[in-house]
């Protein structure tokens, strides 16, 4: 029977209208009474009593198999301390290994123990950091590889190109074409902006990579030989063209077309097309007399060993005194240096005209010597040693001296592979090798590096110091004399310690590092660079000081040739060109302002002579490099001058109007009143033609251009143009080289005068060959003279294939002089020795074509010949010198071999 509902069961307590069931502990066998029941909440015992694991489950079993429901446990008020799980537990926790509570900025256990608590990032935060740096990072190496395309060849460059647009998103490709095409309008609001996507051969550097002519026609072609777009022989064949374009009164350029007319060997001044084959056997070992040996050596230490140290002043000084005071002898080399220097100095003694002066012809006598003592066929297949070195620098610092830069060209190249092969282009760190011979070699070194830039500027071939080539110290800016100084001698065996005082405060630094990057960078070094040239600026002037000057710009120079007008630009945008020329100006005007007070040839004031040679060759040196850089933007056709002043003006046109200042500027250099011997005195006398002839030859170019650059520029740059003509005519008096540069700038400038009615009456007047003449003697050579040049009172008339007048039919007569104690050895037959006149004369007998300068080798003083005998086989007459008639070689020396090692090298 059923109980009411609403009456309570048995063993219920009914509360507040709710039944409580309270188990009886006997009503069922399988329930188990629980003895502590539960206490009230929130009171401890129940906290207390919490059944075992075992018990718990044996009365779930019990209620399920009886079908009774357990009463549960009431929840206690008291929740445990941390019952949450936090997400992320703070550092002090994590290191007690805690239950952290999370609560922020400081949880309880960290505010309890009174410590720092620090939460970590979380890895989803630090996955959108890690996102952001990559995605920056990403952007600027995107931004530095567009730079970068700018400066590297175009190859390089397409290659970064097709990389980024790889890479690159839709919306981020579109903002580059923008920004690009916004930049280039920027640089150039000209109508034709796709002229900076253009390759830089559109200009003057076109045809760069290629030869337009045979130039193995004949021997004048190859006489002069390639010369490249940097060469102002180049020059002067386009301002050929432009003169002849408006003699003609033709609008617009003139357009290239091959003609012969204006091959590049009809527009060369220089001599190579002169023999200097020696006339016959010449005496190996005749000397001047100590007074006119005198003079030639100290004109060589003044005029040109602080330009071309490539001897040691001291050693060989010492030695020069030692040969001629002591009788001394050395060997076969150090003859060959010694007449280099005399056949050096003694053209440039008839440049000059100086009164101690010799015959016109004895420099080519000198250099035969010089070739029979050092470079003669045996030197070729020789081992190179220092002295060799020497040698061939002199020869070719000779034949450019004397304007023959082809033969220049050969034998430099010869001495710089010697030195080479010698390491001289790199750092020295052999202990046994002293400091000072070190540093002697290192200025060898450079004298190779600067020569042969000048050689690679005057032809515009490629030079053989391409970049990275050498990792020799800059020289020191102290003399030879000062190296035992302690200082200097703490400089000299320091390799860091000259790399921090010297080569850190050059311009070069930047070059021979070449930086790839923008503004911020160059600002930050530009402030070291101002604070380390302080120490160079505060010392002395020197002649160190200034070859260290003169080298630190020529290395600058030298880049340009490497960057501007390399056969990689023939394919480089014209913009990545803009980008060189840019970073190379930069360098220059730095090089400028490093320069000591000294040597700033813009400050007036009394210098020394020496001062003044020095200051003076910087300047010219300075000009033509801003010159050579800026030149191939002098025939851009997006250099057009702004039809308004407010309308922007190009890059081309920028850089062309800073040539044209300083072409005026080399000109404004020399005095207004023309004196040849004054200017050969004071300037690099050895190239002083090929400076003016390049700043000439543009200010040419901008008037055959009409003056687009400068307009209002136009009479100031033809008054310099006639000035440089008008000491081209006076440097003609006593320089073939030269006498033929005046005829093509005359030549042209008159042809320019008939198109633009300029006034031609206060120039000198043209006293050569007119055109149509040119041409015809162009192909025949003029033959020599009968009357002997230093009787001539006018200068000489000459054109094109002018040569000197021929050694072969007419051979000088010199006296032999020797050191004294040297028995003398007796008179040609032919020649009365009463009659013998003195090597400081101008007049030499002539002897007969059959006769020869050597005595009878049948002497027998060991001393003279060395017990030679002669020759088994010839005719009588080649059995009076020391010379075998079939091989052409000179095959004895007149001093004997000695076993004792004499300290002649240097």
């Amino acid at each position: 029977m059923e109980m009411p509902s609403g009456l309570p069961q048995a063993g219920g307590i009914v509360q507040g209208g709710e039944r409580l069931l309270q188990p009886q502990s006997n009503s069922h066998p399988n329930i188990v009474p629980v003895s502590n029941p539960p206490g009230p909440p929130g009171s401890s015992l129940q906290a207390s009593r919490v059944p075992s694991r075992n018990a718990t489950t044996t009365g779930r079993k019990q209620m399920s198999s009886s079908n009774k429901v357990a009463i549960p446990r009431q929840r206690s008020g008291a929740a445990p301390r941390y019952s949450r799980r936090v997400p992320l537990a703070c550092e002090t926790c994590r290191m007690r290994k805690t239950k952290c509570s999370g609560d922020t900025p400081i949880c309880r256990q960290c505010l309890e123990l009174r410590v720092d608590c620090r939460y970590p990032v979380s890895w989803r935060e630090r996955t959108k950091v890690e996102i952001a740096k990559l995605s920056a990072k990403s952007d600027n190496y995107e931004n530095l590889l567009r730079e970068i395309s700018q400066l590297v060849d175009g190859r390089m460059s397409e290659q970064i190109k097709q990389t980024l647009d790889k890479y690159a998103e839709p919306g981020n490709e579109l903002l580059s074409d923008q920004l690009s095409t916004n930049s280039a309008s920027a640089v150039d609001e000209e109508p034709d902006a796709e002229l900076e996507s253009l390759p830089s051969s559109i200009g003057s550097l076109d045809a760069i990579d290629r030869v337009d002519e045979d130039l193995n026609r004949n021997p004048h072609t190859r006489a002069t030989g390639y010369m490249g777009k940097n060469s102002e022989v180049t020059w002067l064949q386009r301002l050929g063209r432009e003169a002849d374009h408006r003699a003609r009164n033709l609008p617009g350029p003139a357009e290239f077309q091959p003609d012969r007319k204006f091959a590049i060997h009809s527009v060369n001044y220089h001599l190579d097309d002169v023999d200097i084959t020696p006339p016959g056997p010449v005496h190996l070992y005749w000397v001047p007399p100590r007074n006119l040996a005198d003079k030639l050596f100290e004109d060589y230490l003044e005029t040109v060993h602080p330009h071309f140290p490539i001897i040691s002043r001291p050693l060989f000084s010492a030695q020069f005194r030692n040969f001629f005071d002591n009788s001394a002898r050395p060997g076969d080399k150090w003859l060959a240096i010694l007449n280099l220097i005399f056949a050096i100095s003694s053209y440039h003694a008839h440049l000059m005209q100086a009164p101690w002066r010799g015959d016109d012809r004895d420099h080519f006598v000198y250099l035969a010597r010089a070739r029979a003592l050092g470079i003669n066929s045996d030197s070729v297949f020789t081992h190179p040693d220092l002295q060799q070195v020497q040698v061939e620098a002199l020869t070719a610092f000779y034949l450019l001296s004397t304007d023959q830069i082809n033969r220049a060209w050969r034998v430099a190249s010869l001495a710089l592979r010697s030195g080479i092969s010698l390491g001289l282009n790199l750092r020295n760190t052999s202990e046994i090798t002293p400091d000072a011979s070190k540093e002697a070699r290192y200025r060898v070194w450079w004298c190779l590096y600067t020569f042969e830039h000048l050689l690679g500027i005057m032809t515009g071939r490629m030079t053989g110091i391409s970049n990275g080539i050498c990792t020799t110290p800059m020289p020191l800016p102290v003399d030879e004399d000062r190296f035992q100084d302690p200082a200097i001698a703490e400089l000299l065996g320091s390799l860091k310690l000259r790399q921090a005082r010297v080569e850190a405060a050059l311009a070069s630094c930047f070059v021979r590092q070449m930086p790839l990057t923008t503004q911020p960078g160059r600002e930050a070094q530009n402030t070291m660079k101002t604070q380390d040239a302080s120490r160079l600026k505060s010392l002395p002037p020197s002649t160190s000081l200034f070859f260290l000057y003169f080298v630190d710009l020529g290395v600058i120079t030298q880049e340009i040739v490497n960057r501007v007008y390399s056969l990689d630009c023939i394919m480089t945008p014209w913009s990545q060109i803009e980008n060189r020329i840019e970073e190379l100006r930069t360098r220059i005007e730095r090089w400028y302002t490093n320069l000591p007070e000294a040597y700033d040839w813009t400050r007036s004031g009394e210098q020394s002579p020496e001062l003044l040679r020095a200051s003076l060759c910087l300047a010219f040196h300075y000009y033509s490099a801003r010159i050579t850089l800026g030149r191939p933007c002098l025939c851009r056709r997006d250099v057009r001058s702004p039809n308004s002043p407010s309308q922007a003006k190009s890059f081309s046109h920028e850089v062309s109007v800073a040539v044209l200042e300083a072409a005026q500027r080399l000109v404004g250099l020399l005095p207004d009143e023309p004196d040849a011997s004054r200017i050969y005195q004071l300037c690099p006398w050895w190239c002083i033609l090929h400076y003016l002839m390049q700043a000439t030859t543009v200010l040419l170019l901008e008037l055959s251009f009409g003056s687009i650059h400068m307009p209002h520029e136009e009479k100031n740059i033809l008054e310099a143009a006639k000035k440089g003509i008008r000491w081209l005519h006076a440097m003609s008096e006593s320089s073939l080289a030269s006498r033929r540069a005046w005829e093509i700038c005359d030549g042209n400038f008159r042809r320019l005068a008939v198109g633009l009615k300029f006034d031609a009456s206060d120039i000198p007047a043209a006293d050569y060959q007119s055109d149509a003449n040119d041409s015809t003697q162009q192909q025949q050579p003029s033959q020599p003279q009968s009357q002997s040049p230093q009787n001539d009172t006018n200068p000489p008339i000459a054109t094109m294939a002018t040569q000197f007048p021929s050694l072969a039919s007419s051979t000088p007569v010199f006296n032999l002089h020797l050191p004294d104690g040297i028995q003398q050895m007796s008179q040609p037959p032919f020649q009365d020795p009463t009659t013998t006149t003195a090597a400081t004369t101008t007049d030499f007998q002539q002897p007969p074509a059959t006769t020869y300068f050597f005595t009878n080798p049948r002497i027998e003083d060991p001393l003279l010949f060395g017990g030679l005998s002669s020759p088994s086989t010839g005719t009588s007459n080649e059995m009076y010198f020391p010379y075998d008639p079939i091989t052409g070689e000179f095959i004895q020396s007149f001093f004997p071999n000695s076993n004792e090692e004499e300290p002649w090298n240097d």
